[in-house]
């Protein structure tokens, strides 16, 4: 890792603006020599990161190394920091004197800056001294970096952990729904992590008998350090998110009103001690009505104080065949058994077997790792050779350490930064990807957006098992990933080894804040919590007062929750020049009035803002000079300035079309997503001609009145080819009415959603042309009587969405829509049931909702929704 922190200062030190800044101020020499320094040290920590050294003097050594970098980069951006924000070059015999006095008066402190750089370098000189004092002048041998291969930005995406849990699954479903008593007992599975408790929870929880006999279903996980409070709002808010009482008593109360007229099934994920059910069981309702409590744990007595009279499952071990069977769907997930080349891997992948023993987690990371190794004998040998555990309880977390052992450097700092996110939370990739690429963790490749490469980084690490994908996007891309535990553990563990971040879940861990450079935020109340001048990263989790981060002028990346309820004083901001990514979502705390003043910020390149309390909050013009910005998101409308030029820029929601468009458009060659936003002003030329200098979109959401028929034709514009995602929101009272053909949208459309517009045909039979659409939303979309979907149609489609429709019958013929997954209709009370649902037989949920089939009761619309659909089908009716 230390060899990472070096590199990433060297990049520093190399680029163009921190060059002509060192030269200008005449410091240039003194940095030259520390880079050439560092460069040759950098060799030998290659080859001491790949040889996995495990003398204490020797990994010593490394740890002064990475804090040398450390302090070179504290220095160099201190220092960037008070040079004024444009250096002029000055030549000539006057212009030199007039640089001169400009240093003087406006530049930084040059001579402490080579004080520092200078006491930096007696540094290095005994680090290269005790290089030789250690014995690791050998070590740069032979050592090589290690690349990263480019690979494919969509990678398929296999569930690694459904193998082995059937007989089990039958047994604590059985004891679930046993009819023999109706007083609510406690089910507990329990065993060591990475097991499979929660995979084999998830399935009894989805299972369909589980579905059918339980009205209510609570999921809850449930932390090593849990506080009631949190497990209480985390049952209410599925119970019913719109009370949230701050008081404990009042949401125990609440949530035994709310469970006691109802049978629930409550899952508590993850239990550590006898604690929660003390603590809870005030809020469980113990009536006669067959309700169920179901937990995981790795303790089997954690469950006593709940049910004594219940004996926990204990969940075993995969026997070899499961495990062999688990382990080949990952190492080789395309192999060919008949191959004869793959009869001489049994040999040692049962080796591999025998050493996971049985653990699923240390077999789908085994597998992973061995999925990116050269598919040959020697090169699985190795991998063997180089794993060594001792105690079971060391299996699984050595395993999972030779696998981030393995990872090349830039893949470290990536997975790391998982440390940061909470047990369980569902990380949203955008936003992960946007903040590496605000650490300086993602360089820039040929041909690549670094959104890209940042991409397939996230990708290799879904393929390595060390995370893994929550849920794909419409366009294959992962839209939301998590961790598991003991990965997540492994993460912390090698970030606090590093000093690279340092979580904040409890008062005690104040003591590891001094020097921390990147802090994530868990608990609650933290708004006095003292953090380090050169903290780089802020991230807070909780819903209160975010930590007051005004002094630390060195903040690189800033980001809250998704809490309405944050406290946030936006005024703190103004001074972090240095931000690179800053996302807020809260309220505001303070008083202060008037517009967010960005400028300053000359580095930022992500900016979304969800600021509520009052009338949203306006940011000034001087935002869009800030030509290194990439994304902008923001629940205000951005009034973009005729003149604005920003090449970079490739998101950018809520984007106010204005008058001054007529004379001059703004120039953003690089959007790739954009939601435009029209008011009464608007000029369908100025949207046309805006349109018509966006070569590279690929998603794009329209949403005000007269979006006019020749803007509907996607024909005309340079992304036709390119784009996959579309949107048009009509917010007119009047629907328009439109008549549209196959050929007006884009071939490569994935995503479709219209709303308030009137056709004059069948727009089904249109739109099931559409060769790639995957998902579709039509809302207040007038049309025929009748709708049809042809044989063949739709045949790629696995998501559609009728929403508010005045269609009264809909055919479906045999053979169409061959995949749909999940079919919602909304509100649509014409309609009576479609005897062609039965032909959907991949289709897995339908939500049938205020949609009464003229007059009927809900029994009888679910009696005609039964008698159609195939059986496996998840039915929703409200």
């Amino acid at each position: 890792m230390a060899e990472c922190i070096v590199n990433f200062v060297l990049a520093k030190l190399a680029d163009a603006v921190v060059q002509e800044a060192l030269l200008l101020y005449g410091v240039d020499a003194k940095v030259e020599a520390v880079s050439r320094e560092l460069g040759r040290i950098q060799a030998f920590l290659k080859d001491a990161d790949k040889k996995q050294i495990t003398d204490e003097q020797q990994k010593y050594w490394v740890k002064e190394v990475r804090d040398i970098a450390y302090s070179m980069e504290d220095v160099i951006d201190t220092f960037l920091m008070e040079v004024p924000q444009q250096p002029q070059k000055f030549n000539g015999v006057m212009e030199k004197m007039k640089r001169k006095f400009k240093i003087a008066k406006k530049g930084p402190d040059v001579h402490k800056l080579l004080d520092e750089i200078s006491l930096i370098q007696t540094k290095l000189e005994e680090i290269e001294k005790s290089r030789l004092r250690y014995g690791i002048n050998n070590l740069g041998e032979g050592g090589g970096e290690i690349q990263l291969p480019i690979r494919p930005l969509v990678l398929p995406n296999i569930d690694p952990e459904v193998i082995g849990f059937n007989k089990d699954q039958d047994y604590i479903v059985k004891e679930l729904l046993n009819e023999t008593t109706k007083k609510c007992y406690v089910v507990s599975i329990w065993g060591p992590g990475g097991l499979g408790k929660t995979t084999l929870a998830h399935k009894i929880y989805n299972s369909n008998n589980v579905k059918e006999r339980f009205g209510l279903r609570i999921w809850v996980t449930i932390s090593q350090n849990f506080q009631l409070i949190d497990i209480l709002r985390k049952i209410m808010k599925q119970l019913d998110p719109s009370k949230q009482p701050e008081d404990q008593e009042a949401l125990l109360t609440m949530i035994h009103e709310s469970l006691r007229s109802n049978t629930y099934l409550i899952v508590f994920d993850d239990v550590w001690t006898n604690d929660l059910w003390i603590q809870i069981e005030a809020a469980l309702p113990n009536d006669n009505n067959g309700s169920r409590i179901l937990m995981t744990t790795r303790f089997s007595d954690v469950s006593k104080d709940a049910d004594p009279t219940c004996e926990p499952y204990k969940l075993e071990y995969l026997t070899n065949e499961l495990s062999f069977e688990l382990l080949l769907k990952k190492a080789l997930p395309n192999h060919d058994p008949n191959n004869s080349a793959f009869h001489g891997f049994s040999e040692i992948m049962n080796q591999f077997v025998h050493k996971c023993g049985g653990l699923p987690l240390a077999l789908v990371v085994v597998g992973g790792l061995l999925s990116k190794k050269p598919c040959n004998y020697n090169a699985w040998s190795k991998v063997l050779k180089t794993m060594s555990w001792h105690a079971d309880g060391k299996k699984c977390s050595e395993i999972i350490g030779t696998s981030y052992e393995d990872l090349p450097f830039a893949l470290k700092s990536c997975f790391m930064y998982f440390a940061a996110f909470p047990k369980d939370h569902a990380i949203k990739a955008k936003e992960l990807i946007q903040m590496w690429i605000a650490e300086g963790f993602i360089s820039q490749e040929d041909n690549r957006t670094l959104e890209e490469t940042a991409e397939s980084f996230l990708e290799d690490l879904v393929q390595r098992s060390m995370i893994y994908v929550k849920s794909r996007s419409y366009d294959g891309s992962i839209e939301f990933c998590y961790i598991h535990d003991l990965l997540r553990d492994l993460a912390i563990q090698k970030a606090k080894e590093d000093k690279f971040l340092v979580v904040y879940s409890n008062p005690d861990d104040q003591r590891f804040m001094s020097g921390a450079r990147r802090v994530a935020v868990h608990h609650l109340y933290c708004d006095e919590l003292m953090l380090s001048q050169n903290l780089r990263t802020l991230l807070y989790f909780g819903d209160k007062y975010m930590p007051n981060c005004s002094k630390q002028r060195l903040l690189k990346v800033v980001s809250t929750g998704t809490s309405r309820s944050t406290k946030i004083k936006l005024k703190m901001f103004e001074g972090l020049t240095q931000l690179r990514y800053l996302h807020l979502v809260g309220h505001r705390s303070d008083k202060w009035e008037g517009c967010l003043e960005l400028g300053a910020m000359k580095f930022l390149q992500t900016l979304s803002l969800w600021i509520w309390v009052g009338d949203l909050i306006p940011v000034t013009d001087s935002l869009w000079h800030i030509n290194t910005l990439r994304h902008v998101n923001a629940e205000d409308f951005c009034k973009i300035p005729p003149s604005t030029k920003l090449t970079n820029l490739q998101t950018l929601s809520q984007m106010l079309v204005t008058e001054s468009w007529e004379k001059e458009l703004p120039h953003l060659p690089n959007l790739r997503s954009l939601k435009l936003v029209n008011n009464e002003s608007f000029t369908a030329g100025s949207v046309v001609a805006f349109l018509g200098t966006l070569e590279h979109l690929i998603t794009l959401e329209i949403v005000g009145n007269h979006i006019l028929l020749h803007i509907f034709d996607m024909r005309c514009f340079p992304f036709y080819q390119n784009l996959q995602c579309l949107t048009f929101y009509n917010t007119c009272e009047t629907p328009h009415e439109i008549a549209i053909d196959v050929s007006m949208f884009p071939p490569h459309l994935t995503y479709l959603s219209i709303s308030k517009y009137q056709f004059h045909q069948d727009v089904m039979s249109v739109l099931e042309k559409l060769p790639c659409l995957k998902m579709l939303h039509l809302e207040n979309a007038f049309t025929n009587r009748k709708l049809s979907c042809s044989a063949e149609g739709f045949n790629q489609l696995e998501s559609l969405h009728l929403w508010d429709m005045t269609f009264e019958d809909w055919e479906i013929e045999d053979g169409a829509m061959p995949i749909l997954t999940e079919l919602e209709i909304y509100r649509c009370r014409k309609l009576c049931v479609p005897q062609g649902l039965r032909h959907l037989t991949d289709l897995q949920n339908l939500r049938w909702v205020y949609s009464r089939c003229g007059g009927k009761t809900d029994a009888e619309v679910m009696n005609l929704l039964k008698d159609v659909v195939p059986s496996n089908v998840q039915i929703h009716l409200r």
